[in-house]
């Protein structure tokens, strides 16, 4: 049966043949398209939810970073020293005295201070160990007395601790507070309880308007209530508090809407975001069914015309014969020249055309593929150039907190000084910078690490001929400083020097970071050598190092030797090259 078709086929004029395999490669292209798009369209529908989703992540965020202010406050009025000054004073003083009614004026005014700075609380209610009340702020409304005695004994139970309770039905408000407790003298004697008010479903109000979809509406919900809907909106069915995140489509006031959700993992509170489904999902099913109806028209009408062209679409096959031979040399436009130049009609003219076209388009993809490798290579230095080690940003900061903390604001300065020098130099474009500023940059890291390590570690920077006007890979220094530090300071139980030596020479520039901390064996030595180890650190790895220096600067010298209780040199030769020179 096979046979009979075949030779069927064979026996066809060349049109019959052309219109057959052009409808079927037709057919495929157009199915294959079909299915493309229908992929893309569905990964469409998960990116849009993916973008919701870290929309309503980022807005959950701003909510719980007010609230975290909240407690920020009470923890402040708290702790603050006049505030536990005034209230020890208040305590010592005849209840209901003339004098005792001053001094709960003066702590009403350290009250209506603090009060001031937080737009989201309403009101601060202060009670006493004789359960008297001092309300500072606007009227919320009366809570249940009930109610009001439960919290304060969640407050004692706590001991200072930090108490919530989420907006309910009766009291649409949050509640949070704590008892203040004596720690002047280290008593934790009761100096009395503080009770914030706090209007949540307004400040979610304020910022709703962060949430980019139009006409959405965003319901917040915790276990023991509502905590914020939109105005006269009616409550869908909402997803359970066991879920964590997700989407579906809701049939919401009579039409279809996309629903995303999301529980904070901080306080349990289910956000949900809705949004018509019609503006997106239906704008994009249209492009769908048009997209579909197109490809059919598009395979009808080239059916069409090919039916008509097939029969004359023929060329001189000598000399597209010879133009292929010519193209399998790599001469593609003494390929072209071969081609007749003359526009005919028939089917070996046509095909010639193609031909050429192909010769034309062949042409383009090369220079392409090549601009795109350039690229590619550019892109991997960048990326490979902006690896930064978070570790070392976050302990500095630490640092800087202590320091604050500790009065030591000269030191503090200098490294906030050291460290932006180090960011600065971090965000530069250029792969080159001069060695004046790479040992710059390292001198100031250097600088931030002498604060945190002090005896544990000794740094010594050497410069030896006039090495300040040529120019080395950025970042090259700092990150081998970083490991001798790493390996070697922090590995190290007595004193660890680490030697930074720039010399010139005469056709090279040397690059050499030591440490004498403990060394490696020589199996340890030769995978560190072929970058087989994984690393343990947290900033750039030496194999970064290697691969930014064997892409910007061809012809360098890495090596690396160690001996076990010795310590550790990496030295690095670069050829000498000034402003304005480069490798490639």
């Amino acid at each position: 049966m096979k046979r009979k078709l075949w030779e069927k086929f064979r026996d066809w004029k060349l049109a019959q043949k052309m219109m057959l395999v052009y409808v079927v490669l037709l057919g495929i292209s157009c199915g294959v398209s079909i299915a493309a798009l229908q992929i893309s369209l569905n990964i469409y529908d998960g990116k849009l939810y993916e973008k919701s989703l870290q929309e309503l992540d980022f807005f959950t965020q701003k909510v719980n970073d007010n609230l975290d202010g909240v407690e920020s406050l009470s923890y402040t009025i708290a702790m603050d020293a006049e505030i536990q000054q005034q209230l020890s004073k208040i305590k010592s003083l005849n209840y209901l005295s003339a004098e005792y009614s001053y001094e709960m004026y003066q702590f009403r005014i350290l009250l209506l201070n603090e009060l001031n700075s937080h737009p989201m609380v309403k009101n601060i209610v202060y009670t006493d160990g004789n359960k008297t009340k001092l309300t500072v702020g606007v009227d919320c409304g009366t809570i249940d007395p009930g109610e009001y005695s439960r919290l304060l004994e969640q407050f004692h139970e706590a001991r200072g601790g930090y108490v919530v309770q989420n907006p309910v039905k009766k009291y649409p408000y949050l509640l949070a507070g704590r008892d203040v407790r004596k720690h002047l003298d280290a008593s934790m004697s009761y100096l009395g309880s503080l009770m914030i008010t706090c209007d949540v479903s307004g400040m979610i109000r304020e910022k709703i308007g962060d949430l980019e979809e139009n006409h959405s509406t965003l319901f917040v919900y915790s276990r023991d209530g509502m905590v914020y809907r939109d105005n006269q909106a009616e409550v869908p069915e909402l997803p359970s508090l066991d879920q964590t995140q997700g989407y579906r489509i809701v049939s919401y006031q009579g039409q279809k809407y996309f629903m995303c959700y999301l529980k904070s993992s901080q306080n349990g509170w289910m956000f949900v975001n809705l949004f018509p489904y019609s503006e997106i999902f239906g704008q994009t099913m249209m492009v769908r069914y048009w997209m579909i109806g197109g490809f059919f028209l598009l395979f009808l009408g080239s059916a069409l015309i090919m039916k008509k062209l097939a029969g004359v679409i023929t060329a001189p096959l000598e000399r597209l014969s010879e133009s292929m031979q010519i193209v399998e040399t790599g001469d593609f436009t003494g390929a072209k020249n071969v081609l007749s130049p003359e526009m005919r009609n028939d089917e070996s003219g046509m095909l010639a055309q193609e031909f050429r076209a192909m010769l034309d388009q062949i042409t383009t993809l090369i220079h392409e593929n090549y601009e795109k490798q350039l690229l590619l290579k550019d892109t991997k230095y960048k990326m490979l150039q902006a690896q930064i080690n978070p570790h070392f940003l976050y302990n500095t900061l630490n640092a800087l907190n202590w320091m604050v903390q500790a009065n030591r604001g000269e030191d503090a300065q200098k490294v906030i000084i050291e460290l932006g020098q180090m960011l600065r130099a971090s965000f530069a474009k250029e792969p080159l910078t001069t060695v004046t500023a790479e040992v710059q940059l390292v001198k100031s890291y250097i600088a931030i690490q002498q604060f945190r390590y002090r005896n544990r570690a000794k740094f010594t920077v050497e410069i030896q001929g006039k090495p300040g006007a040529y120019r080395v890979p950025h970042m090259t220094l700092q990150p081998l400083v970083e490991n001798a530090i790493y390996y070697g300071v922090e590995n190290s139980l007595v004193c660890c020097e680490v030697t930074v030596r720039v010399r010139e020479e005469k056709e090279t520039i040397l690059l050499e970071v030591a440490n004498t901390g403990p060394g490696m064996t020589p199996e340890e030595l030769d995978a560190v050598r072929n970058f087989t180890v994984k690393p343990k650190g947290h900033g750039i790895g030496l194999k970064n190092i290697r691969e930014r220096l064997e892409m910007v600067c061809p012809g360098s010298e890495f090596r690396i030797e160690s001996r076990l209780d010795k310590g550790t040199i990496v030295r690095i030769r670069v050829p000498k090259r000034k402003g304005g020179e480069t490798d490639v």
